[in-house]
């Protein structure tokens, strides 16, 4: 599992947390065996934004929950699945030209509100 995610997870727990240090060492000592293939919702955005879609928040988030259940885990989910998906249910709003502007020269995603 990568630090950052790591520290995400620790992060959200730190107020019950007694010792922080400790609990990303036994964190990273249980996934020195173990390998997860995480997908975030930024992940669906930045998709998204690749077919020129914008979507909220709950859309992405619904997205993702849909090609979790959805997914075939003996072939995994791939970034053209994801794609399929959007070109298929075309979720969210058509991107405007400055929205698409900014992802193109300065990698800013596109989020609707």
């Amino acid at each position: 599992m990568q630090d950052h995610y790591l520290d995400d997870m620790l992060g959200r727990l730190k107020p019950l947390l007694k010792n922080f240090d400790r609990a990303k060492a036994i964190l990273k000592r249980y996934w020195t065996s173990k390998m997860a293939l995480v997908w975030d919702v930024k992940d669906v955005h930045r998709a998204a934004n690749e077919r020129m879609r914008v979507l909220t928040p709950k859309q992405a988030v619904q997205v993702l929950q849909t090609l979790h259940q959805q997914h075939n885990p003996q072939y995994g989910l791939k970034w053209v699945d994801l794609w399929d998906h959007l070109d298929l249910y075309q979720p969210g709003r058509k991107m405007s030209k400055a929205e698409l502007k900014r992802f193109v020269a300065k990698d800013i995603l596109a989020v609707q509100k």
